[in-house]
């Protein structure tokens, strides 16, 4: 999309899509996420919703949860309401809704019976899919976004994409973890991450073997030279159609965490925190700070749950602290020898990860709604005293 014809593209509404283009141009994350849920309300003929990230799907359900009966007002009298960030596009949002009483009083025939999983059908019977990647640190909030939309609606992730360019597509709709490498402009290298970080160790995707760990390394048409992602994926085999290789995303590789001499990495955390989830209630996102609170260090867990704190949620420290000792010799090791105390667990209010990308947002300048992540490790000091200002309790 040409920059000078934003002007142009602000009036546009695409066939077959429930929003404007206008919707695109809000900046504010709250505001951009209660203008696609107006639209998608207003639509009961809805059959697919398609984020970049699960994470971004599950704030906009929480949304449709949270402001329900506002949804119902603005649909019932067409009235676009005074949201912060709006003012440039409101003409062309408003010229776009139009008072709809019967939707209106549909929507609130239906209630917001948010406790009954599969709400989202009965207010979209024709739902099909949700289209959203969801591998890796975007897979902990896929049990909350399968309760709003039940189990006759299929989730499906999309691609391994970044900024830079366009490295995976989804290979199998059933497996949220699997993907083929496209064939591209672009040129797609393998580092084996189990080997020196040297050019000479790099391997071309004819030549990657199953079972390994690579990061891929990127050079573009567009002036990047064999520039390093960060992001670790493991081959598991080739597309016998044309020999592209069939990866699973793993993690970001330098994203871990360190107190003493061990370093837990994102998927070693990913998993222990898998492994307590039901304790705790259902862990929907989390976030790992480094916690000197007392005398000897350890791993805060910043937790967001899907409801309310489970009844054996005192046993969680404990059982993270053993979750990780049997996948981390080292932090077994300095566990044992004092180095490490047990992990503190730290719940976080509701909604309180959605605020953070809305906050991450507004203070970067001007970064793209859809593409702020929360990081599994938190290190900066401003992000790590945002977030113990949202705590509601310690477990």
């Amino acid at each position: 999309m040409v920059v000078e014809r934003d002007a142009i593209y602000s009036t546009i509404k695409v066939p077959n899509c429930s929003s404007p283009l206008a919707v695109s141009f809000i900046q504010n994350y709250k505001s951009f996420l209660f203008m696609h849920a107006l639209f998608a309300l207003v639509e009961p003929k809805l059959e697919t919703i398609n984020t970049l990230f699960t994470t971004t799907c599950r704030d906009l359900c929480r949304a449709i949860h949270d402001q329900w009966d506002d949804f119902i007002h603005c649909i019932e009298t067409g009235v676009v309401p005074d949201l912060e960030g709006i003012d440039r596009v409101k003409e062309n949002l408003q010229r776009f809704l139009q008072p709809n009483p019967d939707r209106a009083e549909e929507l609130r025939r239906i209630g917001k019976a948010v406790e009954t999983p599969g709400w989202f059908r009965q207010i979209w019977p024709e739902l099909r899919v949700i289209l959203a990647t969801a591998s890796g640190p975007f897979s902990t909030v896929i049990p909350e976004i399968r309760h709003y939309i039940g189990p006759d609606v299929s989730l499906e992730t999309l691609t391994i994409a970044s900024s830079e360019a366009f490295l995976a597509l989804a290979y199998d709709p059933r497996d949220l973890n699997l993907y083929k490498v496209v064939g591209s402009d672009d040129v797609i290298e393998f580092l084996p991450v189990d080997e020196p970080e040297e050019s000479r160790c790099l391997a071309q995707t004819w030549n990657v073997e199953p079972g390994k760990k690579y990061e891929v390394v990127l050079t573009t048409r567009d002036g990047f030279w064999r520039y390093r992602l960060g992001d670790v994926v493991e081959v598991v085999g080739f597309d016998s159609r044309d020999g592209q290789p069939v990866v699973r995303y793993v993690e970001r590789r330098n994203m871990h965490i360190r107190i003493a001499n061990e370093v837990t990495t994102e998927t070693q955390l990913r998993s222990v925190v898998d492994a307590t989830s039901d304790l705790l209630g259902g862990v929907s996102e989390f976030c790992v700070c480094p916690d000197y609170r007392e005398s000897v260090g350890r791993y805060a867990f910043m937790v967001e749950l899907q409801g309310n704190l489970g009844e054996n949620a005192a046993t969680a420290p404990s059982s993270l602290h053993a979750s990780l000792q049997n996948l981390n010799e080292n932090y077994l090791r300095d566990s044992l020898s004092g180095k490490i105390d047990v992990p503190a667990v730290r719940v976080l209010r509701p909604g309180t990860f959605g605020e953070f990308r809305e906050w991450k947002i507004r203070t970067s300048g001007g970064a793209a709604v859809g593409q702020v992540k929360v990081p599994v490790v938190v290190w900066d000091e401003g992000s790590r005293m945002w977030l113990e200002g949202r705590v509601n309790c310690d477990v």
